[in-house]
C-alpha cells in the first residue's frame, strides 16, 4: 500500500523518525458524558485535523499534513487507555503464558485480563502475564429517542412517531474517576504543545464522534506532560498504542516475531464534510492496537506505521483526505521463542 501526498511508496524508516522536535506526550483525559463512538486514536486525528480547521483555517492543515504520507505526520495519536495501564499485547498463547498450564476453566477469565500494568514495561514480555488485569472500565448503556417534526416540535403519531436507541459507552477509568491515558507524539516545531493541548480541549468541549450535537463526547484535558518510556536494555520489538499500517513500502519486519489482529476501519468524513452527500471514505485494513512488530532492525523511534490516503486514495469528494496509519510505540522485549 503506498502513502497519500506522494506518487512514490514511502520510506518510513525508524531512522528518518528519530528527531530531537519528535515529543511523546502523555495526555490525562476525563470523561464528562457518555460516547456514542468508541474512542480510537485514528479517529481522533480526524477530529484533531477538523479542529485545526476550525481554530488556525485551512491553509494551517494543509501546512501540517506536508510530509504525512513521507513519514513525517505533525501528530501521532494512540488509543486512550485507562490511566496507568497499557493494552495487552496480541501475542501467541505460548509466549504470553511462559509455559504456565492454564486451566481450560480459566480462558474466559485470562481473555478478559486485557491491560497491562506500565510497571511491565522494563520487564521481557513473558512477565507481563502478571501484571495483567480486566478492568471494567466501560458502562454499556442505551439512550432512548424519537424523531421530532421540526416544523410542530412533536414526535408525531402513527408511523410519524419513531422511537429508537443508540448504544452509548461510560468511560470510567481505572478506578472510577473517568481518568484516561492518550499517548501522543508530536513534531513540537511545527505543533506546540500548548497549541495541541488546545486543539483537544476544543476537540472535548464540542463533543467527539457521534451524537456530539446531543451532549455526547465531552471530556477535559487534566494534564500534558513529556514522557519518556522505562529503559529497556534489550528492546527487540515494539508494541503499538493505536492502529496502525504496518503494511506500508519501506518497513521491513520479521514474520516470525510480529504478531497483531487485523481491523478493518469504514471511515466517513466529519465535521462539514458530514453533510455534503458524500461523507464515505474507502475502508482501510490496520493492524489493531496492542500488536507485537519486531522490525529487521531495530532503531530508536516513538511511532511506526505510515500515512494513508492523498490523491482521491481515500475518498473521491475530498481527494485530500488521509487516514492516520501510525501509531506511537513502546519499545519492548520478546526475547528468546
Amino acid at each position: 500500500m503506498t502513502c497519500g501526498w506522494t506518487a512514490n511508496p514511502c520510506n518510513c524508516l525508524p531512522t528518518r523518525l528519530a528527531r530531537r522536535n519528535v515529543l511523546t506526550l502523555r495526555v490525562t483525559l476525563r470523561a464528562r458524558s457518555a460516547f456514542a463512538t468508541p474512542l480510537r486514536g485514528d479517529t481522533l486525528f480526524g477530529h484533531l485535523c477538523w479542529a485545526v480547521v476550525e481554530r488556525f483555517g485551512e491553509a494551517r492543515l494543509v501546512e501540517l499534513l506536508d510530509g504525512y504520507g513521507a513519514g513525517r505526520p505533525f501528530a501521532v495519536l494512540g488509543d486512550p487507555s485507562p490511566k496507568d495501564y497499557l493494552p495487552r499485547p496480541f501475542c501467541p498463547t505460548p509466549v504470553w503464558l511462559a509455559g504456565t498450564l492454564l486451566d481450560p476453566a480459566q480462558r474466559k477469565a485470562e481473555k478478559a485480563r486485557k491491560w497491562v500494568g506500565l510497571t511491565a514495561v522494563a520487564t521481557p514480555i513473558r512477565q507481563w502475564r502478571k501484571h495483567a488485569v480486566a478492568l471494567p472500565w466501560i458502562a454499556a448503556a442505551t439512550d432512548q429517542h424519537n424523531s421530532i417534526n421540526r416544523q410542530t416540535g412533536t414526535t408525531g403519531k402513527g408511523l410519524g412517531f419513531a422511537p429508537y436507541q443508540v448504544d452509548v459507552q461510560w468511560y470510567r477509568g481505572a478506578d472510577g474517576s473517568g481518568d484516561l491515558d492518550l499517548y501522543a507524539v508530536i513534531d513540537s516545531e511545527r505543533l506546540a504543545i500548548a497549541d495541541f493541548e488546545v486543539l483537544l480541549l476544543d476537540i472535548g468541549g464540542g463533543g467527539y464522534g457521534k451524537d456530539a450535537s446531543t451532549g455526547r463526547g465531552r471530556f477535559t484535558v487534566d494534564a500534558v506532560t513529556q514522557h519518556r518510556w522505562p529503559k529497556v536494555a534489550r528492546a527487540d520489538a515494539w508494541l503499538t498504542l493505536g492502529p496502525t499500517a504496518p503494511q506500508s513500502a519501506g518497513q521491513a519486519w520479521r514474520a516470525d516475531r510480529s504478531w497483531y489482529q487485523p481491523v478493518l476501519r469504514f471511515g466517513r468524513h466529519g465535521n462539514r464534510a458530514a453533510l455534503t452527500g458524500q461523507p464515505f471514505k474507502n475502508p482501510v485494513v490496520l493492524a489493531d492496537a496492542g500488536a507485537v512488530l519486531t522490525p529487521a532492525e531495530m532503531r530508536e523511534t516513538s511511532f511506526c506505521g505510515a500515512g494513508l490516503g492523498g490523491g482521491g486514495r481515500l475518498s473521491r469528494a475530498i481527494p485530500e483526505t488521509v487516514h492516520q496509519g501510525y501509531a506511537p510505540v513502546v519499545p519492548i522485549e520478546v526475547g528468546q521463542l
